[in-house]
């Protein structure tokens, strides 16, 4: 029984090896080693290629590198680009960078705009400025309006800070608010005040502080005068 035993285990071990030697031989299917260069992959082996597909690999290389030169990308290699593309490439930049100065991007180079594209930058940023301004939000430079336009600013800001103050909600100031808008923002604070107490999120005394004032004030108002 144990020469037996020996046996069995020594002809699994003989069959082991022959799958195991097989698996690590397997090689890459000849279209994935195709797709891997194509795609510029480290596995990439063009020997395994026949001379059209070699050329096919480095057309797809080649434009990689046109696309990468276009976007400004930092793998982008110049003297890799024929002379149509080297001037479409600087085509491509020039509109890149003149975006940028439009929407007020940092990376934006003046000196590359002609006369007409720097008024047309000095414009698109005199309206983001009045915009932001406008919104209350970002950096905001009240310098550069027109009188009107810092009008208008000016009441986007009081009517921001009504919203503010009807609402309950954010910074309300109303030392800036009129007289007629104190008394919208009062009314509007016992409104919401009520609307808790009615649902129970909120107290009730004052609701109810505020009904007994009322009908104190009404009965004093109908009470008679003294006869002297």
């Amino acid at each position: 029984m144990k020469n037996r035993s020996l046996v069995l285990c020594a002809a699994l071990f003989a069959s082991i090896i022959p799958l195991r030697m097989t698996s690590q031989n397997v090689k890459t299917p000849h279209s994935q080693s195709l797709q891997f260069c194509l795609e510029g992959f480290v596995e990439c082996n063009l020997l395994n290629l026949s001379p059209q597909e070699v050329q096919a690999v480095k057309q797809a290389a080649d434009d990689r590198n046109f696309a990468a030169c276009v976007t400004a990308s930092p793998t982008c290699n110049k003297t890799k680009l024929s002379a149509q593309q080297q001037l479409e490439t600087s085509r491509a930049r020039r509109d890149l960078n003149l975006q940028n100065c439009l929407d007020g991007y940092d990376n934006c180079n003046q000196k590359l705009l002609t006369d007409t594209e720097r008024a047309a930058v000095t414009q698109a940023l005199h309206l983001h400025n009045w915009q932001t301004c406008l919104d209350g939000l970002g950096d905001c430079d009240k310098t550069q309006l027109t009188p009107q336009e810092k009008q208008e600013v000016t009441d986007a800001e009081y009517d921001r800070n009504l919203q503010s103050c009807l609402d309950g909600i954010g910074e309300c100031d109303q030392q800036k608010l009129s007289k007629e808008d104190q008394v919208q923002v009062a009314h509007a604070a016992q409104d919401r005040q009520l609307q808790e107490c009615l649902n129970g999120s909120g107290s009730c005394d004052t609701v109810r502080s505020a009904i007994e004032g009322t009908s104190s004030s009404a009965k004093a108002g109908s009470a008679p005068g003294r006869v002297r």
